[in-house]
């Protein structure tokens, strides 16, 4: 069976006959192989063209959730620009550069909530949409016009859930049009609208080895063995693009109960786990009680800064602070795993073993992210 590919992904009943079939007939979606070469992992030169091409491209910033009322803020560096987002009093969010126009100290670190934007150093006060509201002892500036001088926003829209950004390069072109329709995403993540964790960790390895470790499952027997494979598959994904985005469906064993029941019943929540990969550097991961949003920065050719947001649906597991079901542990074991191995594809790189990178065909999806990197690096 092949790789499907179109505007939106399938419907979950349509998911679910995919994946009984594959069970009955041990197969998995395929569709083209693809051979990426080692250096293009390990060469400065190209991390920095990738760079270039990725400040100025479309990104998810961070989960709405984040940021869920007015005054609330969060920071992240983007592609090595720092930003924040913030929710005006009108209830708009909006993302911003993270320096103020006096002497450009970072106005905002770690999330927080607060009726001004206050710089600590002199004081200088802006407004939650940005304008500048008070500057201490103004007679020293006697040409400042203050209607010029508010905080750098940077084009954003918010999208069933998520707030994302045209683009951190300054005039990069505000088109959203791969990020702006949440149909694909709407109704698995908008119910996790409470956030409850946020982590953030520099990992050693490039960032496109990071965004591969979730685009297959492949590897579920063989890394996985104690902690996802006891409950899901091996090597038996339904594999979905839409414009350079994908969708991997993952199903657990128990999405066989529905065999035997009417398809106008079936529910896939503990059966299928959806992995969004959002061109170019973000997951969504939807798991039975939480939905993970992975976020992947690169640093450097070694180096990556990973921040994941994890969220919850308040109406089915209340709305207290710290881990809604012991599932996490669970999830962080495996996240784990998966980074240990990426960690060695990293050091592996460079031995000097390969000149290049086999994908297979059921790895169909990371070909699908490479193919439109490289694309795009050639402005094709």
């Amino acid at each position: 069976m092949t790789t499907s590919t179109g505007t939106r992904p399938a419907d979950d009943v349509e998911v679910v006959r995919r994946v009984l079939a594959h069970i009955d007939a041990g197969t998995t979606d395929e569709g083209e192989s693809w051979r990426e070469p080692v250096g293009n992992y390990l060469d400065p030169g190209r991390f920095a063209a990738e760079m270039r091409l990725l400040r100025s491209t479309p990104s998810v910033f961070v989960p709405s959730a984040a940021v869920p009322g007015s005054g609330d803020h969060v920071e992240r560096v983007a592609f090595g620009v720092p930003l924040f987002a913030v929710r005006d009093r009108d209830g708009r969010a909006r993302v911003f550069r993270n320096s103020c126009r006096h002497r450009g100290v970072a106005l905002v670190e770690g999330p927080g909530c607060s009726h001004a934007l206050v710089c600590r150093y002199h004081g200088w006060t802006y407004r939650l949409d940005g304008s500048l509201s008070h500057v201490p002892h103004p007679g020293g500036f006697p040409d400042l016009d203050p209607s010029a001088r508010g905080l750098v926003e940077v084009p954003s829209a918010e999208v069933d859930g998520l707030i994302v950004i045209a683009g951190v390069e300054p005039g990069a072109p505000a088109d959203l049009a791969a990020l702006a329709d949440g149909a694909v995403w709407r109704d698995k993540l908008l119910p996790a609208s409470r956030l409850f964790d946020v982590s953030t960790a520099v990992r050693p390895m490039n960032w496109k080895v990071l965004v591969e470790q979730f685009l297959e499952g492949y590897h579920i027997r063989t890394t996985h063995r104690e902690t996802f494979y006891p409950l899901q598959y091996d090597n038996l994904n339904v594999i979905e693009t839409f414009g350079p985005n994908s969708r991997i469906t993952y199903p657990y064993r128990a999405v066989e109960r529905l065999r035997e029941r009417p398809e106008e019943t079936w529910t896939v929540e503990r059966r299928l786990t959806f992995l969004y990969q959002l061109f170019p550097n973000v997951m969504i991961a939807t798991f039975p009680d939480r939905v993970v949003v992975v976020v992947v920065d690169p640093v450097d050719v070694d180096h990556t800064t990973v921040t994941s947001y994890a969220l919850t649906d308040p109406a089915v597991f209340g709305d207290l602070p710290g881990e809604p079901t012991p599932g996490g542990k669970l999830i962080a074991d495996g996240l784990l795993e998966d980074d240990r191995m990426s960690a060695g594809v990293q050091r592996g790189l460079h031995a000097g073993a390969n000149e290049f990178v086999e994908f297979g065909r059921h790895e169909s999806a990371i070909g699908h992210f490479h193919r439109t990197l490289t694309d795009r690096l050639d402005g094709t």
